[in-house]
């Protein structure tokens, strides 16, 4: 008989207690609960159900179009350059900050104080004064812009919407003072800042005292100054109110013509005469521009556009004291790069051209003493390989891609990585262009730094002009489009205005050999570009060196540069291309075929300091000129009442 085994016939702990199954009623419970759950997650993760106007808007394809989202000004991409704004600009290489070797670290974006004028477009006015008076806003509003400020045109609209407005319309005035009164209202609706005439243009140096005071952009004290009488004024938001509210409640209302009159002296601060600020009201026209005077008397859209002209050049005159030394068309190593200095140096000819003016030997009114521009006395311009670093010196750099400058040098289109191993130097723009200031000892990453400097920091990037010699992928460069330049330098180039919005490679009446020996000697001799007598000819040491620089070869470097942008041109998606063939093994490297585009990537990895230096300065100008078409677009809302038919004359189209 066997024994009884306590141990195997002792009952389990799930066979003694046994698990309780949940009640039907407790199972819909759970089942309802997950229920609820599930869907406020599904709400709280889906977007909103759109309104039946929004959806019609998505259906109906002859809707309105939608506006896109703002742009994030901590970092964006434009004509295909990208980058992002940070404190950390000064690192040598980007890709160290953003992660992203492809995008650009740059400065952030300095504020644009705001400096406002007022333009009645209401008011019943011959369409031809009309015609010239916008041109005359056109020319203040992008003088200031050249200057770092933010120049908005005021209507009736921002007074009528100011509180103090129904004050002002019970009290009985002069017309000139009901006009002034209008200004005023619509400065102080805006806020604080800076009230212009559309007369006061900037006259002087970028880093001129006052005009850098301003761009700071904090006005404690409402401040008037000497020589500019009611058409200059800054101050903050409180002190203008208190000012218009004391004129409107004084009892000399009736009798005065200006505000000045009208304000206690307490109220202003005087600031003495500025000598950066022009003023071309009717006693200046009357003592210094008798002409000028004359002609507004006869006519007045005559006089006007007479006074446009005259503005214009008196601009450019300023430019011309302001860079006494000359123009510098920065050139490293030009006997074999002629042809991507060919438009800086175009454009360097139209900026030493005088002006046209209705009195060529006339001076601003706040500079009498300034030199006058002269056919037979011209801005020297110099082609040196090193950049120099003085005040009085303005820089046009071209900076090509080092696949460009090593197709340039290597005197070839077909690029191979052992080539450029073996026989091209790391860096070679940036160590001739840096050589003068930096010498020969320092590396790239030195070099950028105080490249970067240069081109983008508050103290010197007024004083250089910084292209790219690439075309983009529309097959234009927008940094020589005509409309920027003048943007960028705030007056017109005269020597330009054709109906081409681009400056082309042939707009020089000069023969290809006498760009091309002029580029090759180190001062490039100061000729109109409507000249066609040949600059006088290099020593015989120099033709002797440069005989490989004919017709021929120029055209030549004009071949491998288009093939290069070509080469450069990314898709249409902004893909960069694959390998081509694939290696059959290890030791068979003759079946390997590189696609350009790979040896673009190598060049790029060779040359990191240059690499990195052309982004920044085709980041640099793509990101100013997409801050001017945004404010374009901005102020286009409030001018002309959205039809563009006023914005559309202070636009230069």
């Amino acid at each position: 008989m066997p024994r009884y085994n306590s141990k195997a016939n002792k009952p389990g702990h799930y066979s003694a207690y046994p698990k309780e199954r949940p009640s039907p009623k407790r199972i819909w419970r759970y089942v309802a609960a997950a229920g609820c759950l599930l869907l406020i997650l599904l709400f709280a993760t889906s977007s909103p159900v759109p309104t039946a106007k929004e959806a019609a808007q998505h259906i109906n394809p002859f809707g309105p179009t939608a506006h896109q989202p703002p742009i994030d000004r901590n970092g964006t991409h434009e004509e295909e350059a990208k980058w992002s704004n940070h404190w950390k600009w000064l690192n040598p290489f980007s890709g160290s900050i953003t992660d992203d070797e492809s995008r650009s670290v740059l400065p952030p974006p300095r504020e644009r104080p705001p400096i406002y004028t007022f333009y009645d477009s209401d008011a019943e006015k011959n369409e031809q004064v009309k015609a010239a008076e916008n041109r005359l806003l056109l020319i203040w509003r992008r003088a200031w812009w050249a200057q770092g400020f933010r120049p908005v045109v005021l209507g009736k609209a921002e007074a009528m919407n100011n509180p103090l407005y129904e004050r002002f319309q019970v009290r009985k005035m002069e017309q000139i003072l009901g006009a002034e009164f209008m200004r005023w209202l619509a400065w102080s609706q805006m806020g604080k800042g800076i009230l212009s005439n559309w007369l006061v243009l900037p006259m002087g140096a970028y880093d001129d005292h006052l005009l850098s005071f301003l761009r700071r952009g904090e006005y404690p004290k409402l401040t008037r100054y000497e020589g500019l009488k009611a058409g200059f004024f800054s101050g903050d938001k409180a002190s203008v109110e208190a000012a218009l509210t004391e004129a409107l409640d004084s009892p000399d209302l009736k009798e005065s013509k200006s505000i000045l009159e009208l304000v206690p002296s307490k109220l202003f601060a005087v600031d003495h005469k500025p000598s950066s600020i022009a003023y071309y009201d009717s006693s200046a026209l009357a003592d210094q521009y008798k002409p000028i005077s004359i002609s507004l008397a006869d006519s007045k859209a005559t006089g006007l556009l007479s006074l446009a002209e005259l503005i214009t050049s008196h601009l450019h005159l300023t430019f011309l004291n302001t860079f006494a030394t000359g123009i510098s068309v920065l050139t490293p190593h030009r006997s074999h790069s002629a042809t991507i200095h060919y438009p800086a140096v175009t454009l360097a000819n139209a900026l030493i051209a005088c002006p046209p003016s209705p009195m060529p030997d006339s001076c601003p009114p706040n500079n009498p003493k300034c030199t006058p521009c002269s056919p037979s006395k011209q801005l020297p311009l110099k082609a040196p390989e090193s950049y120099t670093n003085t005040s009085t010196l303005f820089t046009i750099g071209t900076l090509p891609h080092p696949y460009t400058l090593a197709s340039l040098l290597g005197k070839t289109k077909t690029l191979s990585i052992p080539h450029i191993r073996r026989n091209t130097a790391r860096d070679p723009w940036l160590q001739s262009a840096t050589l003068k200031t930096l010498g020969p000892l320092l590396g790239g990453p030195d070099r950028i730094v105080s490249f970067k400097e240069t081109v983008a920091s508050e103290v010197s990037s007024f004083r250089g002009l910084w292209l790219i010699a690439e075309e983009d992928s529309t097959g234009e460069n927008p940094a020589l489009d005509k409309q920027e330049l003048e943007w960028h330098f705030g007056f017109s180039l005269p020597a330009y205005n054709t109906s081409s919005t681009v400056l082309p490679l042939s707009s020089l009446n000069l023969k290809t050999s006498t760009i091309t020996a002029a580029l090759t000697s180190p001062n490039l001799l100061a000729s109109s570009s409507s000249s066609s007598s040949p600059p006088s000819s290099p020593s015989s040491e120099q033709q002797h060196q440069n005989d490989s620089l004919n017709d021929k070869e120029f055209a030549l470097q004009r071949d491998r540069l288009a093939h290069a942008q070509s080469v450069l041109a990314l898709n249409s998606n902004g893909k960069r291309g694959k390998w081509k063939g694939r290696k059959r093994n290890r030791h068979d490297r003759d079946d390997l075929v590189i696609s350009e585009d790979r040896i673009r990537d190598a060049v790029e990895a060779w040359h990191l300091a240059d690499t990195e230096a052309w982004r920044f300065v085709r980041a640099w100008g793509a990101r100013g000129r997409l801050e001017r078409k945004k404010w374009e677009e901005e102020e286009r809302r409030f001018a002309g009442g959205g039809t563009g038919e006023v914005w559309g004359r202070w636009l230069d189209r």
